[in-house]
């Protein structure tokens, strides 16, 4: 694969992304199967000091749910959005015949990029700049760091 093809419309390296083809999501849908096929959810309900830690099992079970099924096989451009699933990112550049939103000229003032904004801060749009800036075949290797927690 080349940067292009891995390059979102919003200007996100899929290979960054904690979805982006982990292996966790194998892990969850194992354990939770294990889990089911010993009928642990059984065990948990009963209280007694073996079950103790247990108390908040049927929400971790959520949680597995929820980790088993986030695995984003193929990248944004290809796959029809991050896990399938277009944003209204990808279907502005798309109704508007972008390659991606560095062909816009109203990136400051785009409310579309708030989805993002929670987890990648301004990733995305200072993504944008150098590619606008390197082109899209170059600016890999000076994208910003993917999620906000990442120094």
């Amino acid at each position: 694969m080349n940067s292009q093809h891995e390059t979102a419309y919003c200007g996100i390296y899929c290979p960054d992304c904690i979805r982006y083809q982990n292996k966790y999501e194998v892990y969850a849908r194992q354990l939770r199967d294990e889990l089911e096929n010993v009928e642990f959810h059984k065990y948990a309900e009963i209280d007694s000091p073996f079950g103790a830690n247990f108390k908040n099992y049927n929400e971790f079970i959520k949680v597995l749910n929820a980790l088993s099924n986030t695995q984003c096989d193929k990248p944004c451009r290809v796959g029809g959005g991050c896990s399938g699933t277009p944003c209204k990112i990808m279907e502005c550049c798309i109704s508007n015949s972008f390659e991606g939103c560095w062909e816009c000229t109203n990136l400051d003032e785009c409310d579309k990029f708030d989805i993002l904004q929670p987890r990648c801060g301004e990733m995305p749009k200072n993504n944008i700049k150098k590619i606008k800036k390197y082109g899209v075949q170059n600016w890999i290797e000076l994208r910003d760091k993917f999620y906000i927690w990442q120094k």
